[in-house]
């Protein structure tokens, strides 16, 4: 029997990088690290962020390309590596979770909405910036980049960390910054609230896919109109509602 949406608690999944945290400053300077040997200029955090979205992986091609360093493949992947080594030792140092962020996070859990992390950083590393920053205890399930799951904009990452969560893939909200994030949204059937100060290496106002908004104050409103005035709250949330037929 399919519930009313009304009986159903809702999802809100966000994404990680640019979403929730301003993770470049560590992601620039673990580049700077791995690169030392070449003597390429130093990553500014506005050019590390046109370079995000897609994968730590993604990022190293793309600042290759962008510093011209022509490299022969495996001298190139021993420094892919050494750059994810590096950045995997220390990737809070320098982050910061955006203004707004934790307080939206607590609201949704005292409300008892069901919440998820969908990221394509590897997943292991995620964990640990969401522990680091004390994010973590904030939601049901975090998804992330492993080695047998695919990454946004294919929807299966999504709907696992809805899964994960306890949640509904129909009564689920997914918030992010880049084409990715919306591309997922699209294939899963989502609605999508995207963040314009994120870090889209294409203009968010070309996708015309869900909601833009540009502060904090804009998220949350945008966020509550999809959760709505009452939710049910569950004093265990490690047990699912049990809805009789």
């Amino acid at each position: 029997m399919r519930l009313p949406e009304t009986l159903i608690t809702p999802t809100v999944v966000f994404d990680l990088d640019g979403t929730l945290v301003d993770t470049v400053p560590d992601i620039a300077a673990a580049l700077d690290v791995a690169l030392e040997a070449y003597n390429v200029a130093q990553t500014s955090a506005g050019e590390a962020a046109t370079m995000m979205g897609d994968g730590l992986n993604e990022f190293f091609w793309r600042a290759l390309v962008a510093k011209r360093l022509n490299l022969p493949a495996l001298e190139a992947d021993a420094a892919r590596k050494r750059f994810i080594d590096v950045y995997g030792q220390s990737p809070a140092r320098l982050s910061e979770v955006y203004p707004g962020v934790r307080e939206l996070l607590q609201e949704l859990r005292d409300r008892g909405v069901l919440t998820a992390v969908c990221t394509n950083k590897i997943e292991r590393i995620a964990l640990d910036i969401l522990e680091q920053l004390e994010l973590r205890g904030l939601f049901d399930a975090v998804v992330g980049a492993r080695d047998d799951r695919p990454m946004k904009p294919d929807p299966r990452p999504l709907i696992q960390a809805v899964t994960r969560a306890g949640g509904h893939i129909e009564r689920t909200l997914l918030v992010g910054d880049t084409s990715a994030d919306n591309g997922a949204a699209i294939a899963a059937r989502v609605p999508v609230i995207l963040l314009d100060y994120g870090y889209s290496h294409l203009p968010i106002s070309a996708l015309t896919y869900g909601i833009i908004v540009d502060n904090a104050q804009s998220l949350r409103g945008a966020v509550m109109r999809f959760v709505g005035p009452v939710q049910i709250s569950f004093a265990d949330r490690d047990q699912p509602p049990h809805w009789a037929d």
